[in-house]
C-alpha cells in the first residue's frame, strides 16, 4: 500500500487542506481494490475522487478509439459510425483524446447489432437503435437522478467522509452487474404484450404502419403556476406522483402510456371504452390530492400511424386537440370514439372549431356514468 508521502507526491492529498479529511483512508482502499496511484489521476473528473472507483466498476475496461473498435467489429465504417450515433455514444472519461472510446463489450454488441442489417433494411435499423438508445439513456438518467437526490445529496449535506461516499457510487454501480440479462424477461414480455396489441388492433389482413386505436391524452390546468411556486424537491415529488398514477391507471385499464410530456400525458388503448374508463379515472384521481391542479382531456378513436414506439396522424392530433379545448375535470372525445365504447355514457358538447381541422368537429362530454356492458 502507497505511503502519505507517496499520496501527496501524486497530488492526491494535501495535508493542509481541510477538504482532504480522511483522504488517505480513500485512496487506501481504492489501492486496496488493485488501482494505482497513476490509474486514480487518470480516473479522476472534476475533482470527485470518491467517484473513482464506482466510474471504474460502472464502465470497466480499455476504451479503444474508433479504427480499433472498426477493425473488431468486422463492420463497414459507415456502419458504425451510424450505429454509435443512432445510440447516442458520445466521449466518456478515459477516452483516447478526441475519441469516443468503445470497450470490448460495446464493440461486440455493435457487431451483434450489425447482424439486424441481413433481415431489415438500414433505415429500420437505425431507427430501432434510435429507439433503444433513447429508451436506455433515459433508464440511465432516471437510476442516476435516484442516486443523486436519495443517496449522494443526503451524503454531502451530512458531511460524511469521501470513503463513505465512495463506497456507496461503487455499491451502486454494483447493481448494474448483471442486470441486462435479468431485463430479458421484461423485455421479452413487452414484445409480446405488443404484438397481441397489434394483432387486436389491426385494420385488416395485410396493413401493418397503421392500426385502429382510442388516443387519449389527460393534461393538468394550473400546472404552470404550481411548477414556479413550488420548491424543486416538492415539485419534484409532485412529478412523481403524477407519473406513477398516469401509468398505475392506464395499466389497469388495459392501456399504455406512450409519454409524458410535461403536465401532459398520452396514451393509447386498443378498446375504446377502456380509454374512456382510464380517463375517468385519471380525472377523478389527478382531481384529488395533487396540490390544486385541475385534469381535462380528450379522446379519439381511428386508425393511426405506429413508428418507434410512438402514434401519429390525424387522430392523435385531434385527441391532442379536444385536450386543449377541454375545461376542467371535461373530457372531450369525438364521435368514433362515442360510438365505438358502447358501455360509456356521454352528453353531447356541440361542434367546435379545431385547430388544424378544416371542419368543425362534433364532439361529446365523457360522463362519470356508465351502464352494464
Amino acid at each position: 500500500m502507497p505511503s502519505i508521502e507517496e499520496y501527496v507526491a501524486a497530488g492526491l492529498y494535501e495535508p493542509s487542506d481541510p477538504a482532504h479529511g480522511g483522504r488517505v483512508e480513500l485512496l487506501d482502499w481504492m489501492t486496496g481494490l488493485g488501482l494505482s496511484l497513476d490509474e486514480i489521476n487518470r480516473w479522476v473528473m472534476c475533482d470527485a475522487v470518491s467517484g473513482v472507483a464506482g466510474d471504474r466498476r460502472m464502465v470497466p475496461g480499455e476504451r479503444h478509439d474508433r479504427a480499433t473498435a472498426i477493425a473488431r467489429s468486422g463492420l463497414a465504417p459507415d456502419d458504425f459510425d451510424a450505429y454509435s450515433t443512432a445510440f447516442g455514444f458520445v466521449p466518456i472519461h478515459g477516452a483516447p483524446p478526441g475519441e469516443v472510446g468503445y470497450t470490448d463489450d460495446e464493440i461486440d454488441m455493435l457487431a451483434v447489432v450489425g447482424q439486424l442489417g441481413s433481415m431489415f433494411t438500414t433505415p429500420e435499423v437505425l431507427g430501432l437503435i434510435r429507439v433503444m438508445g433513447g429508451a436506455i439513456s433515459r433508464i440511465a438518467e432516471a437510476a442516476v437522478s435516484v442516486f443523486l437526490v436519495d443517496v449522494e445529496s443526503p451524503h454531502l449535506r451530512s458531511g460524511m467522509s469521501e470513503l463513505e461516499l465512495a463506497k456507496k457510487v461503487y455499491d451502486a454501480a454494483g447493481l448494474v452487474d448483471g442486470l441486462t440479462a435479468r431485463l430479458d424477461p421484461i423485455l421479452r414480455r413487452q414484445i409480446q404484450q405488443t404484438v397481441e396489441r397489434n394483432r387486436r388492433a389491426s385494420i385488416d389482413a395485410v396493413e401493418r404502419l397503421q392500426y385502429r386505436l382510442a388516443v387519449g391524452f389527460v393534461d393538468l390546468v394550473g400546472f404552470t403556476a404550481l411548477s414556479a411556486r413550488l420548491p424543486a424537491d416538492e415539485l419534484a415529488l409532485f412529478i412523481g406522483r403524477f407519473e406513477a398514477a398516469a401509468h398505475e391507471v392506464v395499466t389497469q385499464h388495459g392501456g399504455r402510456v406512450v409519454k409524458m410530456i410535461g403536465d401532459e400525458v398520452m396514451f393509447v388503448a386498443e378498446d375504446a371504452a377502456g380509454a374512456c374508463e382510464a380517463a375517468l379515472a385519471l380525472t377523478e384521481r389527478f382531481a384529488s390530492g395533487f396540490d390544486g391542479v385541475v385534469p381535462r382531456g380528450g379522446l379519439a378513436y381511428g386508425n393511426v400511424l405506429q413508428r418507434s414506439g410512438d402514434y401519429y396522424g390525424s387522430v392523435v392530433n385531434l385527441a391532442s386537440r379536444l385536450a386543449d379545448l377541454a375545461v376542467p375535470m371535461e373530457v372531450l372525445v369525438t364521435d368514433p370514439l362515442a360510438d365505438a365504447a358502447p358501455r360509456c355514457t356521454f352528453e353531447p358538447a356541440g361542434r367546435r372549431l379545431v385547430k388544424g381541422f378544416e371542419t368543425p368537429v362534433s364532439v361529446h362530454a365523457l360522463t362519470p356514468k356508465t351502464t352494464n356492458a
